[in-house]
């Protein structure tokens, strides 16, 4: 078994079902873009939460907000790439996506860690 195979697994045995909320693009409103009023379109993805450790929190001083969470999302079956513009719905809670770095040691993908903050 790969390594991204593991990764998958584990996301998968350790985390739940989630959803990527991807914004529809802007529209032209004759005076210029504005956001699309449309519902976000969803992308099923499958999560793990954590939380950042007191350490990592100091050390990023100030790019952390107190409740920030970490979200480790499997590559496997997510159909878009995770970008800051997107929102990831975990259950009932809707989070703001502050930063996604791909986990892409060798070239391979593993998986994506994601910084989530409420109310963004």
């Amino acid at each position: 078994m790969g390594m991204i195979e593991t990764a998958s697994r584990l996301i998968a045995k350790h985390g739940q079902a989630a959803t990527l909320l991807r914004p529809l693009p802007p529209v032209d409103d004759g005076f210029g873009t504005v956001p699309n009023p449309g519902p976000p379109t969803p992308y099923a993805c499958t999560a793990f939460v954590a939380t950042f450790t007191v350490n990592e929190e100091f050390i990023a001083a100030g790019l952390m907000d107190v409740g920030d969470l970490r979200v480790l999302v499997s590559v496997e079956g997510l159909a878009i790439t995770p970008e800051t513009t997107d929102k990831i719905m975990i259950g009932t809670s809707v989070l703001g996506i502050v930063r996604v770095v791909p986990h892409a040691p060798g070239g391979d993908l593993f998986f994506y860690e994601i910084q989530g903050r409420d109310n963004v």
